[in-house]
């Protein structure tokens, strides 16, 4: 019925409160055509529960109005609304027009396949149509050059149509089995259309291969038109899938396409902030100690040793910022290789920590550590780790204050390393995103870095085998957690 097929629709994109004018336009339509009040409330019942049932399933699994923009969600679409869907409104139909007198109990089989395969068939034709066309009616502004080659298809999708469906020559008078004719056009408007010209070709496709079929034209004339019809639907299901299927595709890649597109102009913007800062300190300094050397003069003992602080801080700085590009680039490339060595973690880690503790003197960093934990590792690689979230602590309490280190071994061979500042915390909302590539949650005012540390640093762990957690302490900023599994 081509009611629940346009009820569908309406609820995906109204909502289903509105599903009382659904039963009443499907009473009335029915009514109004064939059948007594009885079987036409029967059927009006049915389709208005299976339009309910396939919004609901279709919202919950399949991505409710926008289901025709990913390709998962189009063959879930396929499934719930056009195969399980249309069992409810075939069985209530036949049912309501057997126990009425309109059909025959002997007839139930045959005439509740032909029902449930035309709902099927109207869930992939019309439903696909209304809800694209509703959630975006407007086509995009296309230049002369794309609006010439839409004109150019459509005039061979109308060229193609007349020859299978509508008995134009050379194939009029024939019944040849020419439906994949049809594929090249359907896959032209499904690739470079979208799902919008797309669910309008198939709908228009239908209609002439309808047309056609019914007038005894094209591959299904030849056979009864019962058969005939049944075939043809099963041909536009297929069809249907198929191209919408391939436009949520395309659209996916072009999504991904754009996404990488802003990632990558968004990853040099910020990389030339960030790496232009130390830059201009060092060049500031250097300016410094060049003037004195061009006067003559001996620089002051804490001008120099400032001048020679910032070199050395923003020295280290650029190297990080530089480090986490390269590392962030073989990560894409490939997986990163370990050398994993048995080494002294408790070394490891109080050179980080002394380092550390040496860019800053607003903060003090306390280290609570055994006397000796050894473990197989990358010693390299873990030091950066610690750097890293070392530096993360430091920013994230621009106030200074303590940060605490601890590390302990809870098991045998076991590493855990907790790294505890007392800043302004992460928010609830950042923390599932913060490992991730060039994401920073410091407000925009206050960002800096390029969003790689700890990215590249969940990625160290992960390859040793171990895990990278944060934690919201009840007093205030936050911990880092690493944990590197027995037997590493």
């Amino acid at each position: 019925m081509a009611t629940d097929r346009i009820a569908l629709a309406v609820l995906l994109l109204f909502g289903t409160r509105v599903w009382p004018g659904v039963l009443i336009g499907a009473f009335l339509v029915n009514v109004t055509t064939a059948g007594s009040a009885v079987s036409s409330a029967g059927i009006a019942i049915g389709n208005t529960l299976e339009a309910l049932l396939a919004a609901y399933l279709v919202n919950r699994y399949a991505g409710g109005r926008y289901a025709f923009e990913g390709l998962r969600n189009v063959v879930r679409f396929a499934i719930l609304a056009a195969l399980v869907s249309p069992v409810v409104s075939a069985t209530f139909g036949v049912t309501s027009l057997c126990a009425t007198g309109y059909a025959e109990w002997a007839d139930f089989g045959p005439i509740w396949l032909t029902w449930w395969l035309g709902d099927a068939g109207g869930a992939l034709i019309v439903a696909p149509l209304l809800v694209v066309w509703g959630n975006a009616p407007r086509l995009p502004a296309w230049d002369r050059g794309r609006a010439f080659e839409l004109a150019i298809f459509a005039a061979a999708f109308v060229l193609t149509v007349l020859i299978v469906f509508d008995g134009v020559p050379p194939l009029s008078g024939n019944t040849y089995p020419t439906t994949f004719l049809a594929f090249p056009v359907l896959v032209w408007a499904a690739f470079r259309f979208g799902p919008r010209v797309a669910s309008a070709t198939l709908f228009l496709l239908s209609g002439m291969a309808l047309w056609g079929t019914l007038h005894g034209y094209g591959p299904f004339a030849s056979i009864p038109p019962n058969e005939a019809l049944l075939l043809l639907q099963a041909f536009m299901g297929v069809a249907a899938v198929m191209t919408l299927a391939l436009a949520a595709a395309e659209m996916e890649l072009r999504r991904a396409e754009a996404r990488k597109i802003a990632e990558r102009d968004e990853f040099i913007a910020v990389a030339a902030h960030e790496l232009k800062t130390p830059i201009t300190s060092l060049r500031l300094a250097v300016q410094v100690l060049r003037r004195d050397a061009e006067r003559g003069a001996a620089p002051e003992d804490a001008k120099l040793r400032d001048s020679l602080r910032t070199i050395e801080s923003q020295s280290q700085r650029l190297g990080r910022l530089v480090t986490e590009l390269l590392e962030t680039v073989r990560l894409r490339t490939g997986p990163m290789v370990l050398d994993l060595r048995p080494a002294d973690v408790v070394d490891i880690v109080t050179k980080a920590v002394r380092d550390a503790q040496a860019t800053t003197s607003r903060h003090e960093i306390v280290l609570a550590a055994p006397t000796r934990l050894r473990a197989k590792l990358d010693a390299l690689r873990f030091a950066q780790v610690v750097g890293n979230l070392l530096d993360n602590a430091i920013k994230f309490s621009p106030k200074g204050g303590r940060v605490e280190v601890e590390l302990s071994s809870p098991k045998r061979r076991a590493v855990r390393l907790a790294v505890r500042d007392h800043g302004i915390g992460i928010a609830s909302e950042d923390r599932p995103h913060i490992f991730e590539r060039f994401y920073r949650s410091q407000p925009s005012d206050q960002r800096s870095g390029l969003g790689l540390g700890l990215y590249v640093s969940r990625e160290i762990v992960e390859l040793h085998g171990g895990r990278i957690e944060t934690e919201a302490p009840d007093d205030g900023g936050t911990r880092m957690v690493v944990s590197l599994s027995e037997g590493r």
